[in-house]
Parts: C-alpha cells; structure tokens; sequence
C-alpha cells in the first residue's frame, strides 16, 4: 500500500519593524532571518521525494517557496 506524507510549512519571519498587523497587504517581505528559514526548509528537504509544492499568492509565502526550491 502507498504512503503519503503531507507537510505544512510556514512562510519564514517577514520584516515588519512596526510591528503592523499586515495580513494580505502587499509590500511585507522576509527579512534575512526569514530567508534563513526558508533556506533551512530547503535543505531538509533536499533528497526526499517531494512531488508536489503549494504556496498562497502572498509575498512572503512566494519568497519561502522560491528558495525552499533551491
């Protein structure tokens, strides 16, 4: 029988130095540690079978999936 595992990542840390309460407003990107983040999911998934990757439309969520490609 086949298995399937599903993960559910986060997008990383988004620089946001107001501490405003962004939501869906445009123009919220990762900040260096966030990209850090996204770097590190990359590399724990390097090497697994992973068919399939899904991210919303917002910026930030985009930004980890780009670089969790990598």
């Amino acid at each position: 029988m086949a298995r399937t595992t599903v993960h559910l990542v986060r997008h990383g840390e988004v620089y946001n130095p107001k501490k405003i309460l962004y939501g869906r407003m445009p123009g919220y990107h990762l900040s260096s540690r966030g990209n850090s983040m996204a770097v590190a999911t990359s590399k724990y998934f390097r090497g697994r079978d992973v068919t399939y990757l899904a991210a919303s439309p917002l910026e930030r969520a985009q930004e980890t999936a780009r670089r969790s490609l990598r």
